[in-house]
């Protein structure tokens, strides 16, 4: 019988980049959304922000802010890190999203397992201005093992529990990992001791029904162009996460089961104008997890998590519907809320025998 690992965390960009460049979202939500037509160019001015941004941002325009948010959830990562190597798993299995990256207006898979032998990735492509966190070359390079063998084996055991699910031995539209994989590789390997396991990225079209006409970005669905098709439903994430861990738990291995993403993004969230998260609709998020509520993460809506910015969330709901299937409850890491940084995020793992 096989034992599973669960961790939830975010790929936000900004942990890749200096404090900086990560004080400066906030001012670039606006600048684009003014810009845009999105929101009212009162938002120009500092004196019009709501206080809660106002505080965050502070006096020095959120550069300790910066270094705070980015420790909260980085400490915690590693930690995670840390259950990670004493669990000592055969492979990981990574939850994540694309936005425009792999995949494209060809093919828009709702689920996808990558049974990738290796892939390697540039630092420079996969964080936004300024210099990287980690005073790192932009041409270094990162490379990863995947595990074709464990992929085949996952989507024979999904086809057989009636889901349906697409596979590829190779990249589509770049030769490189989406950021959401990738980034969540660079946080786990935050203080560079090195990734020696093997991986299975697996991907969940989280943008549906902007993912073409927005080509995977925030802000409204552009005027005159119909909605793409829906998203997987936050139910059928959850319910594929249980079929996951029912296939690995009848394997012979130790596997490791992250989701990853942030929660409301400020580029996504209409009541907001398309600026700052809605940190309260994180804040249930969090009670709920933080209570071992996991079933909410399956009751909740796709329009519901639209409506709050949450996009991404859907990634999170598989990995909490392969714990809530083992049993295994959530033990919350860390909780950063942030109405300047574009997102909240959250680590949490759900550990075997807790």
């Amino acid at each position: 019988m096989g034992e599973i690992l669960g961790v939830g965390m975010s790929h936000y960009p900004g942990f890749a980049a200096e404090p900086l460049t990560m004080s400066r979202q906030i001012t670039g939500n606006i600048a684009r959304s003014v810009e845009r037509g999105w929101a009212d160019p009162g938002w120009n001015e500092p004196a019009n922000w709501p206080v809660a941004v106002l505080e965050e941002y502070g006096e020095d325009e959120g550069i300790s802010a910066a270094i705070r948010h980015r420790a909260s959830h980085l400490d915690a990562v590693v930690k995670a890190r840390d259950a990670i190597d004493e669990f000592n798993p055969d492979v990981v299995l990574i939850w994540g999203d694309d936005q425009w990256e792999n995949y494209r207006d060809d093919i828009v898979p709702p689920f996808a397992v990558y049974g990738w032998d290796e892939v390697q990735n540039p630092h420079r492509r996969h964080r936004f201005g300024g210099t990287n966190a980690w005073n790192e070359p932009d041409d270094l390079v990162f490379t990863y093992q995947g595990d074709r063998s464990k992929a085949k084996y996952l989507v024979n055991s999904l086809m057989d529990q009636g889901f349906d699910i697409a596979y590829s031995y190779r990249p589509l539209h770049q030769d490189r990992l989406s950021h959401a994989f990738f980034n969540t590789l660079l946080y786990l390997d935050d203080d560079r001791r090195g990734w020696p396991y093997p991986l299975i990225p697996f991907h969940i079209n989280c943008y549906g029904d902007r993912f073409v006409v927005s080509h995977g970005a925030g802000g409204p669905i552009p005027e005159g162009f119909e909605p793409d098709p829906k998203a997987p439903s936050p139910k059928r994430c959850f319910e594929m996460g249980q079929a996951v861990a029912r296939a690995f738990k009848d394997s012979p291995w130790r596997v490791v089961l992250v989701g990853s993403s942030s929660w409301s993004h400020g580029g996504l969230t209409e009541r907001h104008d398309y600026i700052h998260p809605d940190v309260e609709a994180d804040r249930r998020l969090y009670e709920h997890l933080n209570a071992n509520d996991l079933t909410y993460f399956r009751d909740i809506t796709t329009a519901e998590l639209i409506e709050a910015g949450q996009v991404e969330v859907p990634n999170w709901c598989a990995v909490i519907g392969a714990a809530y299937e083992l049993g295994q409850p959530a033990e919350v890491l860390s909780f950063s809320p942030s109405h300047i940084f574009n997102s909240s995020k959250c680590v949490a793992l759900f550990r075997p025998g807790a």
